[in-house]
């Protein structure tokens, strides 16, 4: 009869950063586009920017989620494409998640930097209609229409934050 040998195994401990996941009920999928619909809310100024909240509301029949920061840039007038860099994320408030019932609101406040606080070299100053946000978690975008036309920096200068959606049409 052969004996067996018990060896120690030893595992070495490791600190990893883990990011929180978010938690959805199992009646709460994350919201999409399909979900949603997006507008901007009242804006208010101060020390060269626009600061307006992007407000989402679940116009679907059912309750859904929203976790993180939405995807925000510029957007041309005429061809829809992409003015500038995106939306930088302002981490002044941490995630969470946020749960919207059907009719219910979700926002995000974004901070836009007039384009003139940056020497015409590094900006080149363009005409941008509004703004392509895409939701927390989602690969598809809505537009967002500005009431008019407005100019914004078409180089890679970072002129857009946002910070994390949060309940109701603040955006804070």
């Amino acid at each position: 009869m052969k004996a067996r040998v018990m060896v120690p195994i030893f595992l070495a401990a490791a600190s990893v950063a883990v990011a929180p996941m978010p938690v959805a009920g199992a009646s709460a999928p994350r919201c999409t586009t399909a979900h949603l619909s997006a507008h901007l809310g009242q804006a208010g100024g101060a020390a060269g920017s626009v600061y307006q909240p992007i407000v989402w509301t679940n116009k679907s029949h059912s309750a859904c989620t929203l976790f993180g920061y939405p995807g925000v840039s510029y957007v041309a007038p005429s061809s829809g494409k992409q003015v500038g860099a995106a939306a930088t994320h302002n981490t002044q408030h941490s995630p969470r998640t946020v749960t919207l019932q059907p009719g219910g609101h979700a926002s995000a406040l974004v901070q836009m930097a007039d384009y003139q606080n940056y020497p015409k070299a590094k900006c080149q100053p363009t005409a941008v209609s509004g703004l392509r946000v895409y939701p927390p978690g989602t690969h598809s975008a809505e537009f967002v229409k500005f009431a008019t036309q407005r100019k914004a920096c078409s180089t890679r200068v970072h002129q857009l934050s946002v910070e994390a959606t949060v309940k109701g049409k603040a955006g804070q």
